[in-house]
């Protein structure tokens, strides 16, 4: 073997060694902490941890959307580790109406998603609850408003059924949980 196949060679080996570890890597961050070990491990993750960044207030940065999520449903509270106390329900217009009033860490800009937003943050590894235990620590199971109405119903909201992911028309009349998002980061 000459002196430029030997290097090609080893340029190759060095290749193909890069790409195994960046696989093992990315595929070990690819991993869902679902709670209580709610995990389905035939289905590929569907919105990892490495896709969010965490703040120190209570919130995350969803990368690929660039939203900022409250970590905690609205009723619980932010310890700096987890999320404490119990979710609150609240029919669709009184859901609207608290994101409407909702501050934290002096923001004001608060809202109730959509439905594709609300959808984008489930880990569909994990069920009861359908997120990821890392970036939302102690998640509420049970179904969760969104502000997308139904079109052809005029008492009836969409719900994200943190169950199992599931997304359905509700009566606005109904009581469920609440997630509030906020646009892109500062």
């Amino acid at each position: 073997m000459n002196r430029r196949s030997s290097r090609s060679a080893e340029h190759c080996i060095g290749l193909a060694a890069a790409a195994l570890a960046l696989s093992l890597l990315y595929s070990a961050d690819l991993s869902a902490e679902c709670r209580l070990g709610n995990e389905n491990p035939w289905i590929t993750p569907t919105a990892a941890a490495i896709q969010f960044d965490a703040r120190d207030d209570g919130t995350v940065v969803h990368n690929p959307s660039r939203l900022v999520w409250q970590r905690c449903a609205l009723g619980q509270t932010w310890s700096g580790s987890d999320c404490n106390g119990t979710p609150l329900t609240m029919s669709w217009d009184e859901a609207l109406n608290a994101a409407e009033t909702h501050i934290q860490d002096g923001r004001d800009d608060w809202r109730l998603p959509n439905r594709n937003e609300l959808v984008s943050i489930l880990e569909f590894r994990c069920f009861l609850p359908t997120v990821d235990n890392l970036v939302f620590p102690n998640a509420p199971s049970g179904a969760h408003w969104t502000s997308s109405p139904v079109s052809d119903a005029v008492d009836e909201s969409w719900i994200v059924d943190f169950d199992d992911g599931l997304t359905e028309p509700a009566s606005t009349a109904g009581l469920f949980k609440v997630r509030l998002v906020r646009g892109g980061w500062d």
